[in-house]
């Protein structure tokens, strides 16, 4: 008795800090194969500096998950959202009013895009999916208009440049940034009628809509919040390589999606948080430097963070049916595999 105690205890345990104990165990791992590399101060600023791009998205993207839905154009418009941004700057003669009206045009296309999301989404039933893996060559041929499928260079003015390489107290500025952007949602989540809402109308839109919360209004607005982090984090990235080219954030989206379903939200909506997605941010951060330490060919980069995508909503949805309290087993009948349920 004592002993199936403790093993229910130590489940418990593991269960509670499954994401801990594979943080820690991926960190043994890569400290093993990457001796005296993986493991400095250097390597691990260069992770979080990294994370600080695509873990702006995550802090707007989550929303639309949450919703039970889903932005692929966040790529795209963060690609879109830098050019508009550099090009003004650039148009204007590199002053820092020319920033000022850069940023705001380069975060208002961001939104744009995003409310466009949301009112197709909600007035039109469209699936998300479809909307925004088509909005998102659209949004990409549109960023490839505005640098003329050039890159755009931007090396001034100095307030530009601080945004994606200045540092406040020896730490890069990307990283406030980020960690501002982490703070809003966390509240926004957690301890505002919007947040919710939120959780609300992705637990069951229809009751939601019952309740008196219109799901069509949080629906806009979680879409209008993912393009503005998308916009912001497409300007971080212009900033920190001091240019705008029309495939810049091509791909972040996979990372996006991977950080959010590995810290835990559910790709159905009404489960997850803001820590959770972040915690698979840094996750996703540390695959991808592992990846780039070890010589992996970046061609086999979206083949493993696919793979991690696929066992991760595998693992979410293996969940979701065991706490159900249905049982899944294979029996044999008629010379055929089936599945019989309890």
């Amino acid at each position: 008795m004592d002993l199936r105690m403790d093993l229910n205890k130590l489940k418990t345990l593991v269960q509670r800090f499954q994401k801990v104990f594979i943080l820690l165990g991926l960190i043994l791992l890569l400290t093993i194969l990457q001796p005296g590399i993986f493991l400095t101060a250097g390597n691990f600023k260069s992770i979080f500096l990294a994370i600080a791009i695509y873990g702006v998205m995550v802090c707007g993207t989550i929303y639309t998950i949450l919703i039970g839905g889903i932005d692929l154009a966040v790529g795209a418009t963060a690609a879109m959202s830098s050019a508009v941004t550099v090009v003004i700057i650039v148009g204007s003669g590199f002053t820092n009013q020319s920033v000022i009206l850069g940023l705001a045009a380069g975060l208002l296309s961001g939104i744009a895009i995003g409310v466009f999301h949301g009112v197709v989404v909600s007035s039109f039933n469209v699936p998300p999916f479809l909307i925004t893996l088509a909005s998102q060559n659209i949004v990409y041929g549109i960023a490839q208009l505005l640098t003329g499928n050039k890159v755009v260079n931007i090396l001034r003015p100095a307030s530009f440049a601080f945004i994606g390489g200045g540092r406040l107290f020896g730490v890069a500025f990307p990283i406030y940034i980020l960690a501002f952007c982490a703070l809003v949602s966390y509240f926004l989540l957690n301890h505002t009628k919007f947040g919710r809402d939120i959780y609300a109308v992705g637990g069951n839109k229809t009751a939601a809509d019952l309740s008196g919360i219109s799901s069509r209004k949080t629906t806009i607005i979680a879409y209008a919040i993912s393009g503005f982090t998308a916009a912001l984090a497409g300007i971080v990235l212009a900033s920190w390589n001091t240019q705008a080219i029309a495939k810049a954030a091509q791909g972040y989206e996979n990372d996006v999606l991977a950080a959010i379903v590995m810290g835990g939200a559910s790709l159905m909506g009404g489960e997850g948080s803001i820590q959770g997605a972040l915690f698979g941010a840094f996750l996703m951060g540390i695959i991808n430097n592992g990846l780039r330490l070890m010589g992996v060919p970046s061609i086999y980069h979206s083949a493993v963070k696919g793979a991690v995508i696929i066992l991760a909503v595998a693992l979410d949805c293996y969940g979701r049916y065991k706490n159900s309290g249905l049982v899944r087993r294979f029996t044999f009948r008629g010379g055929s595999v089936k599945y019989v349920e309890n």
